[in-house]
């Protein structure tokens, strides 16, 4: 009967001999199961286990085990472990002569026991590890909130926390506070008290809306009056107004964000309004003007630049800035736009556009380049004028000039055969003063037919070279025979001058022999006329590179730099010069330019005021004969 379990095993087959309900329980076996029956056999499952030693051990050494909560193991019907803990005595027994051969075994199963106390003692250690935890997440958000605290304090846009639906101003760091105009005194009253001044304004009905939906709200560039020292400034703003849950999931909070954008606005709107000026003004002037992408997209048309296509701005930059350009000229207009913003400058030039009535109109077309800060192409700026008068006014001038020089030939012709006749019959007549005086009359009468003659000659080829008429006759000559007769030809009609040649090589080119001849008479011309002071004038002939060079230079009065630029114009003159000494019209350098520039040869003009001038021409090069220098 009692509680503990007992059992006595007697010897070393470890027979169980004597056992009590309480083990046969613990055991779950019955009575006729194990008693006279080995231990190992009725128990297997304890055959690696301690028991069956320490019962051997006891019977042979007469000692007294006993063990605290040890853990059996017994397998179950199913295969599963039982695992049981037990407090056991092992207890030596004697027989009549003394001899120790049983073992009395009392145990107590205190498996509830031993498992409530690892489970407590579980719990104890995952309560230990909580604490712990709890510990460092404390810590852990004691940093986080001072690191906020810290970073919304030393935020760059303004930040706040609205607390409840009575929207307490919980936090505000220094940046709200300055674009509010006020102090931390504001800090813990109602939003609608801090600020008075929002009253009527749409503020506290956005943040009400925000409270009462849990819909996070942002507005950009909105305006606020607020009071800064007494004085109400209007500022702009892009504003977050995010919505903050509780625990409970309801709103709790609501977090301002705000960047204050019064500066941008502001220069946004004055930009705009200086559109609106360029706009307005652009409209006005007569050119048409417009502005182009570094991609070739037009973003804005003037008025003028509508009218005359005949379209509102969306279908006139749908149709495209290329199709209002004359087919021919595109490919140059590009060209040029390439060249002008390689050399950051403005690309001129006279071009046809279709008007509305499917027209092309002479217009000159200036487009100008702008940058941006860092160097970058940002877009081009045109200026479109329409010259159509003036070229029909200069072509009516040119056919003019050209009827007019046919009409003079005619008679200048006669009169200088008449001239030359009377020349011819004065040279018989006996050689009195009065002779000799209509002689000098009919001489100065012979060279200036000559040059009237040469005039008429220079405005004819004026208007064949704008008319795209001025044919060439080419043939291959040498050029420094072709320099020697045009010196020695000045030579006579300039004895007072010094011409100083030199040639490096006999130079052979295919030109047109006359019209080169006529550039060189045309720039020595030139050098004599503008040196007074001077009588030298040095031509050198060069090669270089597969072309040649022809060198002329005087040592006279110079041209300055600015209108160096220009000398190559139709009749442009140099300023400040004596008319009525120097005279010419200004269209032979002009002609020397289109002659030369028709060759596929370049000319140009290095001078110094006071120190002379030099003009180079380049040419092709066809043939070469090397030899030493020649000077004459």
């Amino acid at each position: 009967m009692l509680p503990a379990s007992v059992v006595v095993i007697r010897g070393d087959d470890l027979i169980i001999e004597m056992i009590n309900d309480s083990n046969l329980i613990y055991w779950g076996k019955s009575r006729e199961q194990v008693l006279g029956r080995r231990f190992l056999d009725v128990l297997p499952d304890l055959a690696n286990q301690p028991f069956a030693g320490q019962l051997r051990r006891v019977m042979q050494t007469g000692e007294i085990i006993d063990v605290k909560e040890s853990p059996v193991l017994f397998t179950m019907a199913d295969g599963s472990l039982r695992e049981t803990f037990v407090d056991y005595t092992y207890q030596p027994l004697q027989d009549l002569l003394g001899n120790t051969n049983r073992v009395l075994v009392m145990s107590f199963e205190i498996t509830d026991r031993v498992k409530s106390r690892q489970l407590l003692e579980q719990y104890t250690e995952a309560l230990g590890n909580l604490n712990e935890s709890l510990s460092e997440v404390n810590d852990s958000l004691v940093k986080s909130e001072k690191r906020f605290k810290y970073f919304i304090e030393e935020a760059p846009v303004a930040i706040g926390v609205l607390q409840g639906q009575q929207l307490i101003l919980e936090t505000a760091n220094s940046k709200i506070l300055e674009v509010w105009g006020k102090n931390t005194d504001i800090i813990g009253l109602p939003l609608a008290l801090a600020l008075p001044e929002l009253n009527g304004q749409p503020f506290l009905e956005i943040l009400d809306h925000v409270f009462a939906t849990g819909i996070s709200r942002y507005v950009n560039e909105i305006n606020a009056f607020l009071q800064h020292d007494g004085e109400v400034k209007e500022l702009f703003f892009n504003v977050a107004y995010k919505a903050v849950s509780g625990l409970d999931g309801a709103v709790s909070d609501i977090l301002i964000v705000a960047a204050d954008v019064t500066e941008q606005v502001n220069a946004r709107k004055a930009m705009e309004e200086t559109m609106r000026h360029f706009r307005d003004l652009a409209d006005l002037v007569p050119a048409k003007i417009s502005n182009i992408q570094p991609n070739g997209e037009v973003t804005f048309y003037n008025q003028q630049w509508l009218d005359f296509a005949g379209m509102d701005f969306e279908a006139l930059q749908s149709f495209g800035y290329d199709q209002m350009i004359h087919p021919d000229e595109v490919d140059g207009f590009h060209n040029g736009l390439q060249k002008a913003a390689t050399e950051r400058r403005a690309h001129i030039a006279e071009m046809r556009f279709k008007n509305r009535h499917g027209e092309y109109i002479w217009h000159l077309n200036v487009v100008s380049p702008s940058y941006d800060e860092y160097g970058n192409l940002k877009m081009w700026v045109g200026s479109t004028t329409d010259i159509q008068a003036l070229k029909e006014e200069d072509q009516r001038k040119m056919d003019f000039v050209s009827m007019l020089s046919h009409e003079l030939k005619t008679p200048i012709t006669s009169i200088k055969a008449h001239v030359q006749m009377a020349l011819r019959l004065l040279g018989r007549e006996t050689n009195t003063p009065s002779i000799q005086k209509l002689n000098s009359s009919f001489d100065r009468i012979d060279k200036l037919l000559v040059q009237l003659t040469s005039m008429i000659g220079d405005m004819l080829d004026l208007s064949r070279l704008d008319a795209g008429r001025m044919d060439l006759s080419t043939e291959s000559f040498a050029i420094d025979a072709l320099i020697q007769e045009i010196v020695d030809d000045f030579r006579i009609s300039n004895p007072q001058h010094v011409f100083d040649v030199t040639v490096h090589a006999t130079v052979v080119i295919n030109a047109d022999r006359g019209r080169i001849g006529q550039v060189l008479i045309n720039l020595i011309a030139n050098l004599i006329k503008y040196s007074p002071n001077s009588k030298k004038v040095d031509i050198d002939l060069s090669t270089a590179n597969n072309r040649v060079q022809i060198a002329v230079r005087d040592y006279g009065i110079g041209i300055e730099q600015k209108e160096q630029q220009r000398i190559f114009e139709r009749f442009y003159r140099v300023d400040g010069k004596n008319e009525k000494f120097f005279g010419g019209f200004g269209i032979g350098l002009f002609l020397a330019h289109g002659i030369i520039t028709q060759h596929g040869g370049t000319i140009s003009v290095e001078s110094e005021v006071g120190g002379g001038t030099t003009f180079r021409v380049h040419l092709l090069l066809n043939s070469l004969s090397a030899g030493t220098a020649i000077t004459s």
